[in-house]
């Protein structure tokens, strides 16, 4: 018998061996139960402590190193500490706050969270609102402090080039979309390089995944959390994800009061130009796009590959060019739209 351990891409960490190591590491006042919530770029696990709540974070190996997750952390403290509500990071015994697993795949690394609270109003309008402000606030911030990350930008290499690389394989029998994904995608960046640059305010700080699964309201204020996705970029990216992500609820959100709520709230901190409102339709067929690049590499780390096939293709499809329909028409309203 080969007694050689095999392999191991990914493994799911038991919750009774995360419950001994968290019973080492913090301090607990009541026993703790320790459960799996959700898996996906990272494994979540729910920890109750009596009548207190965190999440336990514990990424994959291999997609971030441990100073990448410890700014992270830096950064959620110090907008805490300025004012923003976020999902805080908790410190162990030691006053660390990120840890290491050593699973069969190689090293994890773990952080704690504390649980944002979820009990929101009924008006959409003032939620938007005031998420719109707090995410102002975050990028002036983010740009008194000067954040050091270390992930990579989100920029147009993350945007377009690589969701070109990752689809590819995926759509040698579809001749025609990926063409179509790769000439609109390529001029849409072309477009938004030459016309908003790498400055401030317009270019730096970005949560990177503002949208309703990583914000919880207590009545209208919101609270942030899964800065995961964080990076610098342009702050109309930042900007674009919550009506994204809402459009595939509604797909007419952009005309409805809440996303209007939510740019005035946005622009009651900082005004934005009209080449950033203009391009804000542009980022949302991008992040669309992104969105396939994410996936891909899901599949490679724990997802399986059976939904990844032609519906979800045919829906990736619609909704770019849902967004990209929409950005030639904002351009053009402009005057800017000779070349899309």
């Amino acid at each position: 018998m080969n007694e050689a351990v095999f392999s191991v891409r990914y493994s799911q960490l038991h919750p009774d061996a995360l419950k001994h190591e968290l019973t080492k590491r913090y301090e607990w006042e009541t026993p703790i139960k320790c459960r799996l919530f959700d898996s996906g770029i990272n494994d979540i696990y729910v920890v109750d402590a009596g009548e207190k709540r965190f999440f336990l974070r514990i990424s994959l190996t291999g997609r971030l190193k441990q100073k990448d997750i410890e700014e992270e952390v830096t950064v959620m403290n110090t907008l805490a500490e300025h004012g923003i509500s976020v999902a805080a990071p908790i410190p162990c015994k030691d006053f660390a706050f990120v840890w290491e697993i050593l699973a069969a795949e190689g090293v994890r690394y773990a952080v704690l969270f504390a649980e944002a609270k979820w009990a929101p109003s009924q008006d959409k309008v003032k939620q938007a609102s005031r998420l719109g402000s707090t995410l102002a606030r975050l990028h002036q911030i983010a740009d008194e402090q000067n954040f050091t990350v270390s992930r990579p930008a989100i920029d147009l290499q993350q945007l377009i080039q690589n969701p070109l690389n990752k689809v590819r394989p995926h759509l040698k029998h579809r001749t025609e979309d990926y063409p179509f994904f790769q000439k609109t995608a390529e001029q849409l960046g072309q477009f938004i390089e030459q016309n908003l640059g790498y400055e401030k305010p317009y270019y730096g700080y970005c949560h990177g995944d503002v949208h309703g699964g990583n914000v919880h309201f207590q009545g209208e204020e919101p609270t942030l959390f899964d800065f995961d996705c964080m990076g610098y970029g342009w702050r109309a990216y930042d900007i674009c994800v919550f009506a994204w992500n809402e459009t595939f609820g509604e797909e007419g959100y952009v005309d409805k009061e809440p996303w209007k709520a939510f740019l005035e709230g946005y622009q009651s901190v900082r005004p934005l130009s009209k080449m950033e409102l203009d391009l804000i339709p542009a980022f949302a067929a991008l992040r669309d796009f992104w969105l396939a690049a994410l996936h891909a590499d899901a599949i490679e780390w724990n997802a399986g590959c059976t939904w990844y096939n032609d519906d979800y293709f045919n829906n990736r499809l619609r909704y770019f060019k849902l967004w990209h329909e929409r950005a030639t028409a904002c351009l053009e309203n402009g005057g800017m739209a000779a070349h899309l």
